[in-house]
């Protein structure tokens, strides 16, 4: 049966790179976290202002993944406030980051990363 992980991005004005925690639980930028085939991961963006533009790219961490990109959507995907992407049907490893940018409340915009979270397909039972 197919799980859904709420991975959510932090930042914090004055900060460029972001944090991330899944389901709840705060994790460095190189971890990673172990999904299935057909799994979802919900992106929950936490800080000042509002998300503007969002883009994340992934690529493939060893030669057994196959393919640029873990999720069904492809490799460059434009990432809303909420959104929730599905996990392809190939197993291996991918990692990806996230670039965005938050309107502030006077009128100004400020960038931020977040680099490499990674994520095995296939790997959690």
């Amino acid at each position: 049966m197919s799980q859904t992980y709420q991975l959510t991005v932090t930042y914090v004005a004055g900060q460029t790179i972001a944090t991330w925690s899944l389901d709840g639980l705060l994790r460095k930028n190189d971890d990673t976290f172990f999904v299935e085939p057909g799994d979802k991961v919900a992106f929950v963006f936490d800080g000042p202002g509002d998300l503007a533009e969002c883009v994340l790219i992934s690529g493939q961490m060893e030669s057994r993944s196959h393919g640029s990109s873990p999720f069904t959507e492809g490799n460059r995907i434009n990432l809303k406030a909420n959104s929730t992407l599905t996990v392809g049907k190939a197993e291996g490893t991918w990692g990806f980051t996230v670039s965005f940018s938050a309107h502030g409340g006077d009128g100004t915009t400020a960038f931020y990363y977040l680099p490499d979270p990674e994520m095995e397909v296939g790997s959690r039972f």
